[in-house]
């Protein structure tokens, strides 16, 4: 007996819903049974679990297996209209307020009970949004709901941490917000006009998260807020730029570019690179003066973001001409069909290479010293490349990133490649001998790129450095959607469940990232945190006198005026002495020995220094070691540490008398 289609179906979507529910059942044994074993009486957590994953089962075996039972809500649904999308947006929002803003992610901590409460309150929304009175969900609505999902997540998540708590959220969170606050910010220091204030962050991305400070001193809690606007919005026009609104449907736009933004968010990319990105494919539909400039400015802002990004506009420009249909068969002279992508990539050449290397030249000279090696030269490629070690072991699954960059960029994007080769084999967007290689040149090159930069001591924890790949993946996303992929997505082709189930993992891969570690934010009491503002405040003002105060961390306190009256020493912050550490730059450390062997600092404010060597078998366990050796032991060698506080992730620091080092503890001979 042959089986249909539709049979075959509810008996996989079945043996799923089985493995699903054993699955919930071990999560929660694993959460309760100790409470239950110490004979405790059982906690209302776990009854509103088990009455949440009953329901939510029983929901779910009805639909596959007698869907007719909702017939009636679905004929009324159908009258309500677009307000059906109302309550539809309130079940999406859900998990991540629960997740994200309430303590019941301690709760349902497995991956499967997660799964059960994340994606069914997706497919009841999908179900309420579904406006069909004989379809039990609408495929479009399923894909809608799926992609609005991950970004109210991952918008959520980013939320989370608008708060007005003083102290560094991360390792390095509150000393980027010192180096964003100093461009324009600058006159809320104490500190010589005259000098130069420089940061380890690019004065591209400065200008652009600083902002805030161009007014006035913001608060913590809103610079944290402007953090997530600048980390999602520019991603979401990005993806409107990319993508035509057709005439009637924006709300296919407007997903489109939800989902731009939940795919790059998978790195996630820095934010001046999307605006660089934005600006070349505004240029497509410019005219050629227009376009020139537009290019040229991308490729100027990317080259001042980050020196790795200076051939991506012009690259961008060069093949987004090349695959334009519209231009690229339109013109019937094979020489003038040229001109533009060629002009387009000169003017991002000049903007992100010449120009700025010519600034550079011209500063030095007047200056009176010596410029360095071009960066576009084999000097200039080599020197950059070998500063600091390439760790080739993190393309392969790792303590620092557990996937590895291969298997994790594979995850991220083959999903979304394997549908454009499918638009490409059924001959839906057909591409000559020229679109072909440029596309795939394109790619290759900036896959080469971020694979290297990857490796780079310090990075490689996720996939932020194959920034340029991805965002071509969207733009080529864009080409593949207007040339036939529109209706493979939106229309699946009958029979098709194979491309069905790429379109489903094209959207849940970057909709789920993130999402099984999501977390309410947890933050000392407000006590602590005042009781630890008041000791850095009185050791400062105790000690001031004695010498200068260095902040090699937490330098936000005095960004947001946590810390006041006390003259700021720019030198020796701590991702800058990271990023000397991992390359071993003896020269660079030589005068920071010195000072702290000639005591010129009476206090320092750091994070807790420990002489603790990893390995590389934990968690950036090589960079660590690069910290210890060249910056936690000579500190400790010549300050002792009087307030060390973990909770608030703070340790203060007075110079010590001489005396002999640790046993294993090697110091500076100064």
């Amino acid at each position: 007996m042959r089986l249909s289609s539709g049979l075959i179906a509810r008996l996989i979507a079945s043996l799923a819903l089985a493995r699903l529910f054993v699955g919930v059942v071990q999560d929660l044994n694993a959460r309760f049974a100790p409470v239950m074993v110490a004979g405790e009486r059982m906690p209302r957590s776990l009854l509103v679990a088990a009455t949440f994953v009953l329901f939510s089962l029983v929901v779910l075996a009805l639909a596959i297996w007698k869907p007719g039972v909702f017939a009636p809500l679905q004929r009324l649904r159908a009258r309500v209209g677009g307000w059906r999308w109302l309550p539809a947006l309130v079940v999406i929002a859900l998990p991540s307020v629960i997740f994200v803003f309430t303590k019941w992610s301690e709760v349902f901590e497995g991956s499967y009970i997660r799964t059960l409460a994340y994606f069914f309150p997706v497919a009841v929304a999908a179900w309420l949004a579904s406006g069909s009175e004989d379809q039990f969900v609408e495929w479009q609505t399923l894909v809608a709901c799926l992609v609005i999902f991950g970004a109210v997540f991952s918008i959520g998540s980013g939320l989370r941490n608008v708060v007005s708590y003083p102290f560094s959220l991360g390792w390095s969170e509150g000393n980027r917000l010192w180096d964003y606050s100093i461009l324009y910010g600058r006159r809320f220091f104490i500190y010589p006009a005259d000098l130069p204030l420089r940061s380890l962050t690019a004065q591209a991305r400065q200008s652009l998260w600083g902002l805030p400070f161009l007014f006035a001193r913001p608060s913590i809690q809103f610079m944290r807020f402007w953090d997530v606007l600048v980390f999602s919005l520019p991603y979401i026009l990005l993806g409107l730029f990319v993508f035509r609104c057709e005439a009637g449907r924006p709300a296919t736009w407007l997903v489109l570019g939800l989902w731009t933004f939940i795919f790059l968010d998978q790195g996630p990319i820095y934010t001046p690179l999307i605006l660089a990105a934005i600006l070349v494919v505004a240029a497509r539909r410019a005219r050629l003066g227009w376009a020139l400039g537009l290019v040229f400015l991308a490729g100027y802002y990317a080259r001042f973001s980050r020196y790795t990004w200076l051939a991506a506009p012009a690259m961008w420009a060069f093949s987004i001409t090349l695959l334009d249909a519209n231009f690229w068969q339109a013109q019937t002279h094979r020489l003038k069909r040229w001109v533009r992508p060629l002009a387009l990539a000169i003017a991002g050449g000049l903007g992100g290479a010449v120009i700025p290397e010519l600034i550079q030249r011209l500063q030095a000279a007047a200056q009176g010293r010596q410029p360095g090696a071009p960066l576009v030269s084999i000097e200039g490629i080599t020197g950059t490349v070998t500063r600091q070690p390439l760790l080739w072991e993190r393309l392969l699954p790792n303590p620092t990133y557990p996937p590895g960059i291969i298997l994790g960029l594979l995850i991220a994007s083959a999903p979304l490649m394997a549908l454009m080769a499918y638009v490409m084999i059924t001959r839906r967007w057909r591409l000559d001998r020229w679109q072909k290689p440029t596309l795939a040149g394109c790619l290759l090159a900036f896959l080469a790129v971020g694979l290297v930069v990857s490796v780079k001591i310090g990075g490689g924890s996720n996939l932020h450095n194959l920034d340029m790949f991805l965002i071509s993946l969207v733009i080529v996303a864009g080409f593949a959607w207007e040339s036939g992929g529109r209706e493979v997505v939106l229309r699946l082709p009958a029979n098709r469940l194979m491309v069905g189930a790429l379109v489903l993992a094209a959207v849940i891969i970057p909709a789920s990232h993130g999402i099984y570690q999501a977390d309410s934010l947890r933050l000392p009491p407000s006590q602590k945190v005042s009781a630890g503002l008041d000791t850095i405040n009185r050791y400062v003002a105790e000690n001031k006198t004695e010498g200068e105060v260095l902040f090699i961390d937490q330098r936000q306190l005095l960004s947001f005026g946590y810390v006041q009256d006390v003259p700021l020493v720019a030198e020796y912050e701590k991702k800058v002495l990271m990023d000397y550490a991992m390359a071993a730059d003896a020269d660079y450390f030589d005068p920071f020995f010195r000072d702290l062997a000639a005591h010129r600092f009476s206090v320092i404010i750091s994070e807790p220094l420990w002489v603790n060597f990893r390995g590389a078998d934990y968690y950036f366990g090589l960079e660590n070691d690069s910290w210890v050796q060249w910056v936690s032991i000579p500190v400790l060698c010549y300050y002792e540490p009087v307030e060390t506080n973990q909770v608030l992730g703070f340790q203060i620091l007075l110079p010590k008398d001489k005396e002999e080092p640790d046993a294993g503890v090697e110091c500076p001979p100064y």
